[in-house]
């Protein structure tokens, strides 16, 4: 059988399709009219577009300068960003939308262990980029100014404002830029500024910006884009100006993303710009935009929705607390309306947000906001208390709980007999959970077969990835109302042999990890394909790393630096006897440097090769002591304990070891 590559660790296995892509999936595929994506439907003004045309029919169709076209980063300098002194050579680049010159300076300053703090709700470009950076990010909530400064430290490289605001609106004043800049004075931290909403401000408000406070324009970096000062969004013409220290570094990162953009687009603008046309153009913008807001607003007064009226921009936020169906979530509610009341929106939930909220983009023409009223104002409200929304990660039926019963099965298992070792465990888990019930049950490695390098015995999977024993899993976890753990050989549709653990839930869930680290001394990298993925499951407000056996000699790949830190990693072994004392020192190792609860889980007996094991199953707490030990004398053995999540947030509070650790990534 020819060998095929296995994929490496995802650099970003938190995240998948954006909401708004799948928002605006949604709406086409049942055709409900689209508020959800922040895409205007206003016409791009004729005079621009003509000046597109006629850039193409001058011959502006090759690489533009890879800092940007030179007339279009002139006008950006000494028009948009009048008064701050940019030098239009060194100090502006153009790249393709905002997002690519964002990605570029991120990229340009971040290094591994650095922290960006940012605001929640906020857009959710910034953290992927951050994490990709091996930089750790610092949430903290947008309505608590102190939040912020005092998230700032020794390690903050970037500070991320965005203003006018996405999603909600809000509008930075002089007072916050003044504590902000007193916050900063002796610091590394460069301010992100993303102002890519620009002239778009409401009820004749002043909108300070960071790049003309004089204490904070050499530490800033700010974004822009013509597309949404042009309704050209699907032009992608962005630029970011930063000091020119700066602009060398985000360049050499630029210049091997995109290179450059858009000639035929930068030049119409460059063009465009200098004209009366584009002058009143801008100028008019942000009174459009307030007119927009108010005639939805105006639209919706009387009904059940409650909003603050956004400062800036084109988005508005809508509370649905009187929406809600029972046990729903904005994003559950989103979903729904899409499908049978015919209007798609953003739930604020994909940004962050707690309070039950959908936005909306009010940049449409006026019939567009009249249709969405009368689709809104045609929603009934619940009679049901509004639920508050859980942690996006927990399904809403599942409950949060502050603390987990663990049971360990340290057992002599039946060689390479599947169908005798599920029996044996299910008469053993309805004995022991009547006895005394549990939330959490682990099983060792391989716990169908024993640590068997004959992969003819492994189980054979549907092209689902289900099989006998992964249905048997979920069958004694939904009956007992426990999650339960093991690792199966299996043998998946392509023929390719795995060690895979599998933790299934009573919600009826199957969370899966391939083992990454083979026992190759014992063959195991001969027969078994090595997993690239590391895996968190987020269960009943827990979040539990899953983890086997060898794994536990390489503790960069259980290294707890994510942006939230888990709280247990769970490792299921055949863990042979004459190592055991590395065994239980290195699981002791774990819950120390990674300050979390660890489960431990070995078989006991002798195998089917004549390999001993003498069990040593520990339960550990986050401060490395031993909360229940199976003891190391070859036998079996129930072993039980409780983890406390109080506990566990009081030790970090109180020795904040995580926010020192090194980032970096797995190869």
């Amino acid at each position: 059988m020819s060998h095929k590559p296995s994929l490496p660790p995802s650099k970003m296995p938190h995240v998948s399709t954006t909401i708004f892509t799948e928002m605006t999936a949604l709406a086409q595929a049942h055709g409900a009219l689209n508020v959800a994506q922040g895409f205007p439907d206003l016409a791009t003004p004729k005079a621009l577009r003509q000046a597109a045309a006629a850039a193409m029919e001058d011959g502006h169709n090759q690489y533009a300068p890879m800092p940007g076209n030179h007339a279009l980063r002139s006008w950006i300098a000494k028009v948009h960003h009048a008064g701050a002194g940019y030098c239009p050579d060194k100090e502006i680049t153009v790249g393709a939308g905002a997002s690519s010159v964002l990605y570029a300076a991120m990229t340009a300053l971040l290094q591994p262990g650095d922290e960006v703090v940012m605001q929640e709700p906020g857009y959710d470009l910034y953290a992927p980029v951050a994490e990709l950076n091996f930089a750790k990010v610092v949430r903290v909530p947008l309505e608590d100014e102190h939040a912020l400064h005092q998230a700032v430290g020794a390690r903050t490289r970037i500070v991320v404002l965005n203003s006018p605001h996405n999603p909600t609106g809000d509008v930075l004043t002089a007072t916050q830029l003044d504590r902000l800049a007193n916050t900063l004075e002796g610091t590394n931290a460069w301010v992100l500024s993303d102002e890519v909403y620009g002239p778009m401000v409401h009820d004749g408000r002043e909108a300070p910006v960071p790049w003309r406070h004089p204490k904070l324009r050499d530490r800033t970096l700010v974004a822009g884009s013509f597309g949404k000062l042009f309704h050209a969004t699907g032009w992608k013409i962005g630029w970011m100006a930063a000091p020119a220290k700066l602009t060398r570094e985000l360049r050499k990162v630029h210049q091997y993303d995109v290179f450059s953009t858009g000639a035929p687009f930068q030049e119409a603008l460059a063009r465009y710009l200098v004209t009366e046309d584009a002058r009143i153009h801008l100028n008019e913008l942000g009174p459009i935009y307030q007119a927009k807001r108010d005639r939805l607003l105006q639209g919706l007064e009387g009904t059940a929705f409650t909003w603050r009226p956004a400062e800036g921009g084109y988005f508005q936020v809508l509370n649905v607390a009187s929406y809600l169906l029972p046990a729903e979530t904005d994003r559950d509610l989103a979903m729904r309306w899409t499908r049978e009341h015919g209007i798609a929106t953003i739930p604020m939930g994909a940004f962050g947000q707690v309070e039950p909220s959908v936005r909306v983009c009010f940049a449409k023409e006026d019939h567009t906001i009249d249709a969405a009223v009368a689709k809104f104002r045609a929603i009934p409200t619940s009679s049901a208390t509004p639920v508050a929304k859980p942690p996006p990660s927990q399904p809403p039926s599942v409950p949060i709980q502050d603390s987990l019963r663990v049971v360990a099965l340290q057992a002599d298992l039946h060689w390479q007999d599947p169908e005798t070792n599920r029996a044996s465990f299910a008469a053993e888990l309805d004995a022991l959970l009547a006895e005394e019930p549990a939330d959490l049950v682990l099983l060792p490695e391989m716990f169908t077969t024993g640590f068997s390098m004959d992969t003819r015995q492994a189980e054979s999977l549907d092209a689902d990835g289900g099989g006998v024993t992964r249905g048997w899993m979920q069958d004694v976890a939904q009956r007992h109302g426990v999650a339960l753990g093991g690792t199966v050989a299996v043998r998946d549709n392509a023929g390719e042999a795995w060690n895979r653990f599998w933790l299934a839930t009573p919600e009826g869930e199957v969370h899966a990890y391939n083992k990454r680290h083979l026992f190759h001394l014992a063959g195991e990298g001969k027969h078994y394909q090595a997993g690239s993925e590391r895996v968190e499951v987020h269960w009943r407000g827990w979040r539990l790393l899953l983890q086997t056996c060898y794994d536990l000699r390489f503790p960069g790949f259980a290294r707890n630096h994510g942006p939230e830190p888990y709280d247990a990693v769970l490792y299921l072994a055949n863990w042979p006897s004459p190592r055991s004392d590395a065994w239980r020192i290195l699981l002791q190792a774990r819950a120390i440097e990674n300050q979390c609860f660890v489960a431990g889980v070995n078989r006991s007996g002798t195998d089917g090769s004549g390999h001993q094991y003498a069990g040593d199953s520990l339960f550990v707490d986050m401060a490395g002591h031993i909360l229940a030990d199976g003891g190391g004398t070859g036998s079996p053995a129930v072993v039980r304990a409780t983890w406390n999540k109080a506990e566990l947030t009081a030790f970090r509070n109180s020795l904040p070891f995580l926010q020192d650790a090194d980032r970096f990534g797995i190869r």
